[in-house]
């Protein structure tokens, strides 16, 4: 790896604030003994938050880029705020950006704001806001004031002969050589062509990037198009860097044992009214298969390596990477991404999962308050295998039960349930609120007393 020209972006502390089920100022905290995680982890139920706060940063990289790139253009901002005016449903398609109501948690109308704080101390933190104002969105950029975290100011933005000038809110000129670690930073982090933040949602393989546009459907196809013709460019390049990620991802690939046999490379295939862009998988002499045949879980292998390879982004996001793998590839596919962030492939990978494989030292948990509104905690993470010595120790059995609900009885509960030779079991809760439990129907009997109601005989 060639050494950096700009600041890491890893976050080292996030604070949202009005954005969907985020309500008064959350902070989440990424940094466990000063250093920041390089692999935070997101656990919490359906519904708890934890995609949007993803969204939220994906939205902060959007908005800030947004910004610069206006003002770097002569976008006309307006002094002494600086804020730039958008309408309800504006809606720009290389940086991804819409706005819409549905970003405020119902009923709110007060500012949204996303804070980032980055562990460069370059870069400090920054802090974008967005306020409602009749048929507008006000949008800005603000960065905290060195002496202290809490003290922002919001910056005036002018063309000048020199590029962007930022002026604080005193008119004090912020020179050019302190503005462009700021834009490079979010522009290109990881040099030409290189992105800020990338989001995939592994349950749809739903691939999305600043310059991308705005997700769209692209049918059943496993890689996004742009994702595939990334991988692509990588396989055809010329470039000895370009080339070597391309082996890179070869090799991990070759990692996992049902692919570790096959040739691969990358075409475009004729089909129906034109090209697409797949990978096929050779056994040479035996077997060609493209991605589509792969299994489901070979092809989210190849998905999630895919993504961290060929996203060039400084930050990369995953929704549940756990799915459709099997246990060993799931610890596969963590050590490969823990490995991507130490090259400094990446900076930092965000990973939102309900499987404890993934968990570091810290893990962040999320919950919802009765009212509603998303908590956050940063506890230590407890393994699968501590669970289970626990577990086994006070006498507890585990058992798969499949999606149709099947499951085998331990020996030792169906000795006690009286069922060596079968039988029926209830299932009920003995209170309203209380958990399910498995009844005889003897015990049934008794607990109904049906023993002593004569008109059962009639």
């Amino acid at each position: 790896m060639n050494a950096r020209a700009t600041p890491s972006l890893r976050i080292a502390r996030l604070v949202i604030e009005n954005f969907r089920t985020f309500r008064g100022p959350t902070e989440i905290a990424f940094t466990s003994s000063d250093v920041a995680d390089a692999m935070p982890v997101f656990h919490g139920g359906n519904g708890a938050g934890k995609s949007n706060a993803l969204a939220a940063i994906d939205l902060f990289f959007r908005c800030a880029s947004y910004w610069l790139s206006s003002v770097a253009g002569g976008g006309g901002a307006s002094p002494p705020d600086a804020a730039f005016k958008l309408q309800w449903g504006f809606r720009d398609d290389h940086f991804g950006l819409l706005m819409n109501h549905r970003s405020w948690p119902p009923g709110i109308r007060d500012p949204q704001r996303i804070e980032v704080h980055f562990d460069d101390a370059r870069l400090g933190a920054l802090r974008v806001t967005l306020t409602p104002s009749g048929n507008d969105v006000l949008l800005r950029l603000e960065r905290a004031m060195p002496a202290s975290a809490n003290h922002w100011r919001a910056p005036r933005a002018l063309k000048n002969a020199g590029g962007v000038v930022l002026k604080d809110g005193e008119g004090n000129r912020l020179h050019d050589d302190e503005i462009s670690p700021l834009k490079n930073a979010l522009e290109a982090p990881l040099g030409p062509g290189s992105k800020p933040f990338f989001l995939l949602d592994a349950r749809r393989r739903d691939f999305r990037a600043i310059g991308e546009g705005v997700p769209r459907d692209e049918g059943s196809s496993t890689l996004s198009v742009a994702t595939a013709e990334r991988l692509l460019a990588l396989a055809t390049s010329l470039d000895p860097g370009e080339t070597e990620r391309w082996r890179v991802f070869v090799e991990l690939i070759h990692r996992f044992k049902t692919l570790s046999d096959r040739e691969i490379s990358v075409l475009r295939a004729p089909v129906a009214g034109g090209e697409v862009t797949d990978l096929r998988f050779e056994v040479r002499g035996k077997q060609i298969l493209r991605l589509s045949e792969l299994s489901s879980g070979e092809q989210q292998v190849v998905a999630l390596v895919a993504a961290v390879l060929t996203s060039r982004a400084a930050l990369v996001a995953i929704e549940e990477p756990e799915m459709s793998l099997h246990p060993e590839n799931q610890e596969l596919v963590r050590d490969i991404l823990r490995e991507q962030a130490q090259r400094g492939i990446v900076d930092q990978i965000f990973l939102e999962s309900h499987v404890q494989v993934f968990d570091g030292p810290e893990v962040l948990r999320f919950s919802r308050s009765p009212e509603g509104e998303t908590l956050v905690t940063r506890q230590p993470s407890r393994s699968d295998r501590e669970l289970e010595a626990r577990a086994s120790a006070s006498g507890a059995k585990e058992r798969w039960v499949t999606p149709d609900g099947y499951t085998q009885i331990p020996a030792e509960m169906r000795g006690e349930l009286g069922l060596q030779s079968g039988g029926y079991l209830w299932f009920l809760r003995s209170r309203p609120e209380g958990r399910w439990e498995a009844w005889t129907a003897s015990e049934l009997d008794e607990q109904f007393g049906l023993g002593d109601d004569p008109s059962r005989d009639a």
